[in-house]
């Protein structure tokens, strides 16, 4: 009886986390924030509040937990009598934020960017590019990435996300911890989008 006490308490505060976060993102769009269409946001990723009518994200964009963008510099605050930096941020459609990178004001991005996790980017990232790194640089053109990509899914295992999340048996964990020895394997149907989904 406890077990399913705290599985409805559980499931009550994931769906009152939702309706926050829904809520919040819609405070910045009607502080100004231009967001397109099927744009996702992931929890703890985070848009400058006070500068949020600074920043445009295009059409089908994703932004991974933990990526911050920032439409304000308070560097030279202390040196300055009080001055901040502000300037626009500009993601263009179809790119994608990795995990806990961060982007600073002034830069525009894409479109066609795959930005890597844990990167800063600090200038404009050219259109059909993936960087990575602190500061973010270069190493891939978008289209290449993906077609390489698109060939070793047909070369390595994949699984599929519904039986995955299913439940994990051990055989199951077993198969999927083997086929990684020898390089990447591919989960297959995780669009990672509802409920994070905007517009």
């Amino acid at each position: 009886m406890v077990s399913l006490i705290t599985g409805w308490i559980n499931h009550f505060k994931h769906k009152l986390t939702i309706l926050k976060r829904r809520r919040f993102i819609e405070g910045l769009v009607q502080r100004g924030l231009t967001l397109g269409k099927n744009v996702t946001i992931m929890p703890t990723a985070w848009i400058d509040y006070d500068y949020c009518y600074l920043v445009s994200i295009g059409d089908n964009c994703s932004l991974s937990k933990g990526v911050k963008i920032f439409a304000h510099d308070a560097t030279v605050f202390k040196f300055t009598d009080g001055y901040t930096r502000i300037n626009k941020v500009v993601i263009k459609e179809n790119c994608f934020l990795g995990e806990n990178c961060i982007i600073l004001p002034g830069v525009t991005i894409g479109p066609n960017v795959l930005v890597a996790a844990g990167s800063v980017v600090n200038k404009d990232i050219a259109p059909n590019s993936c960087v990575a790194g602190n500061p973010a640089r270069f190493y891939s053109k978008f289209d290449d990435f993906i077609a390489s990509h698109k060939v070793t899914i047909t070369e390595q295992p994949c699984f599929e996300f519904s039986t995955l999340n299913a439940g994990m048996t051990d055989e199951l964990r077993k198969k999927v911890q083997d086929s990684v020895q020898g390089g990447d394997a591919y989960v297959h149907g995780y669009t990672g989008r509802f409920p994070w989904n905007f517009n």
